[in-house]
């Protein structure tokens, strides 16, 4: 079994069941599916909480917002009762004057009234303290704590609106108190401001009565963003800002304290906050209301829940419904898979199992059961041919109708056995050519070895020629290696006697020049035997003047007078001898210059002879080193011509088995029974 197959039927084993693939694919898509829409639908309902959430806080801001409005208005209206009060007016009191009667101001009654009026208020309307002020903002009167003179922000603010106001501070006296103020008028004009200080505890009672979720809270805050109404009053008290209490969140504090209606969402103290706020009308307040998110996380947490269970629930349920599809659709799969899995290990003989389901898998195992049915058809009929074609027969054609593709392997088979009997008629006629063939190259062969011998044996010759040749030229080489040496050591001795001639000729010249010496020597001896024989003979001149007494001077000067003549003749005969040596000593110098030009004549001939010897001595190197070469080519031809003789003989005894093959093939082709081509 090849390696292919042993892969195949490796395949062939089934790793993973299609149940098992549908329902872990369909259980992870699904499981998937619910976690993406768990995660959606928290989103989705945390935001769609925090929006109704924020919708709702806006209305209720609104009303809540009226609710304190509500009590400010009833202490306004009380400020209003006050201001409005009869006894707030002046009394006059009955006078005459220039004979009419008048009326004229009773200012302590006047007092009196309105102190009563103020006494009458604070008592019943829980007031701090309650005060009468003039134009200027100065106390006229009150009681016990007013101030002696009004906020100049508020009292500005009193005299624009000429109106009820109210202060936007609710700090009073370190208390917490709501001041407000109404002008009182008469006549039409305002006469006084009456400023009244409410308890805080008739806001405090609204604020702490909004309870929104657990710990959901409102508050006050005025135009400036300062805190003016709050649970916990130490915040009123130390005027904290809501850009405080909304950990700095400017954006909200704006959109508050510019007397919007809204609602937004900021974290406190690291807690997300969802926030509403309105204007409190007819003040410079606005009410904020605040419910932490965790307030209402309980509830979203717990829908969700609810909705994670119902999905989880309805994902069994998918479940089950999907294994029960999964089964159904699996067990013909796997039916149908057996059955291929047969048929690819060669089972072409075992039913396939019916499947009545209706849709493709019923579809699918007719399929297969007819694919089964042809391709046993077809490979019974293709075994027939191949059953004739084994035996010889190659006139059979296929018998069964090919369908589809299949049609190519009727064309394939009735390919075979054409290319088949064409291949086996062109083995026939090759045989017989074969056969001639064998023949001629016998031949042939016989007549190549014959030739490879007299090439060989000619080889041989040229062979034992060049090594003759060879042997000649290594005794000329030694002669000319003698020569050269013999020239080299002529050379050597002619440059030795040039050498030695050429001291010979210094010498010479030294003795020509030694010559002349003498020569001048002779001559001044010459000269000084003359002078001698001029001085001899003025002695003897003298002495014989001198007579007796110079005797023996005279004595003196005749042997110095045979000493000059002497002295002469040796001079004379030196004089002789050196010019003859002279002459000599010339034809010496001349012989010696002509020997040493021989010599160099000599030397230059030696010098080409050596030049001669080295040419010699290279060329017949060069012929030794072509010699050599051919030598070798010669060893080469000559182990080709061994080759080819070789050759020949092999190809002799090829030529006879090949002419026996040739008849085997011939009786091997008679076997077959082929369809002769007609002659067209």
């Amino acid at each position: 079994m090849t390696q292919k197959q042993t892969d195949a039927h490796a395949s062939h084993e089934v790793k993973r069941s299609l149940n098992g693939r549908i329902l872990k694919s369909t259980t992870l898509n699904i499981l998937l599916l619910v976690v993406i829409c768990c995660v959606i639908m928290a989103l989705s309902m945390q935001s769609l909480a925090n929006n109704i959430l924020l919708d709702s806080l806006q209305p209720m801001a609104r009303q809540s917002a009226k609710t304190v409005e509500a009590n400010i208005h009833m202490l306004a209206d009380r400020m209003m009762t006050i201001a409005d009060d009869p006894r707030m007016r002046t009394v006059s009191a009955a006078g005459s004057g220039n004979g009419a009667d008048i009326s004229l101001p009773d200012a302590p009654s006047t007092e009196e009234n309105r102190m009563s009026v103020l006494e009458e208020a604070a008592e019943i309307y829980e007031l701090y303290t309650i005060a009468l002020y003039d134009l200027d903002g100065q106390l006229v009167q009150g009681i016990d704590g007013a101030m002696m003179k009004l906020d100049s922000n508020f009292f500005a603010l009193l005299k624009e609106t000429d109106n009820l106001t109210t202060y936007s501070s609710t700090i009073y006296q370190d208390n917490l108190g709501i001041m407000m103020g109404m002008p009182v008028k008469e006549d039409g004009e305002t006469i006084l401001y009456v400023v009244g200080v409410y308890k805080y505890d008739t806001i405090n009672d609204v604020i702490s009565s909004i309870n929104l979720g657990k710990t959901g809270m409102a508050y006050m805050v005025n135009r400036d963003g300062i805190v003016t109404g709050h649970p916990n009053q130490s915040l009123v008290l130390n005027k904290n800002s809501l850009v405080q209490l909304s950990d700095g969140n400017q954006d909200a504090a704006d959109r508050v304290t510019t007397g919007e209606t809204g609602a937004t969402e900021f974290s406190i103290d690291g807690k997300k906050m969802l926030v509403a706020f309105s204007p409190i009308r007819g003040t410079q307040w606005s009410l904020v209301i605040q419910i932490p998110k965790s307030d209402y996380a309980s509830l979203i947490y717990g829908a969700m829940l609810v909705s994670v269970l119902a999905t989880l629930a309805i994902l069994v349920v998918s479940i089950l419904l999907v294994l029960r599809l999964s089964r159904s659709i699996s067990h013909p799969v796997k039916s149908v898979t057996d059955r291929m899995i047969a048929l690819s290990n060669g089972d072409l003989h075992t039913d396939v199992l019916p499947i009545h389901t209706g849709d493709e898998l019923e579809v699918m195992t007719q399929t297969l059961d007819a694919t089964l049915e042809s391709v046993n058809l077809y490979i019974s009929d293709i075994q027939q041919v191949l059953n004739h074609v084994a035996e010889g027969d190659l006139r059979t054609e296929p018998q069964v109708d090919y369908k589809g593709d299949f049609e190519l392997i009727r064309g394939s088979l009735h390919t075979i056995t054409e290319s088949m009997n064409e291949t086996l008629l062109g083995f026939r006629a090759a045989a017989a050519r074969l056969t001639d063939m064998a023949a001629q190259l016998n031949e042939q062969s016989t007549q190549l070895h014959q030739a490879s011998l007299e090439q060989n044996h000619s080889t041989e010759e040229l062979v034992h020629e060049v090594t003759h040749v060879k042997e000649r030229l290594a005794d000329v080489t030694n002669s000319s290696d003698q020569t050269r040496s013999q020239t080299e050591e002529i050379t050597r001795c002619i440059q030795i006697a040039n050498t030695q001639m050429a001291d010979l000729s210094s010498a010479m010249d030294n003795i020509s020049a030694n010559a002349q010496q003498i020569t001048k020597i002779a001559k001044d001896i010459e000269d000084i035997a003359f002078q001698t024989n001029i001085l001899t003979l003025n002695a003897s001149v003298e002495a014989a003047r001198a007579g007796s007494a110079g005797k023996g001077f005279a004595v003196v000067a005749e042997e110095v007078k045979q000493l000059a003549a002497k002295s002469t003749k040796a001079a004379q005969r030196a004089t002789d001898m050196v010019n003859s040596t002279k002459a000599i000593i010339q034809t010496g110098v001349a012989l010696t210059a002509d020997t040493a030009d021989s010599l160099r004549a000599i030397s230059e001939v030696s010098t080409q002879i050596s030049a001669i010897s080295d040419q010699l001595s290279v060329a017949i190197q060069g012929q030794e080193a072509a010699l050599s070469v051919m030598e070798e080519r010669i060893d080469t031809i000559s182990g080709i011509a061994d080759r080819n003789l070789q050759n020949a003989g092999e190809t002799e005894q090829s030529s006879g088995s090949l002419a026996l093959e040739a008849e085997a093939l011939q009786s091997q082709v008679q076997k077959f029974i082929l369809k002769e081509k007609s002659d067209t």
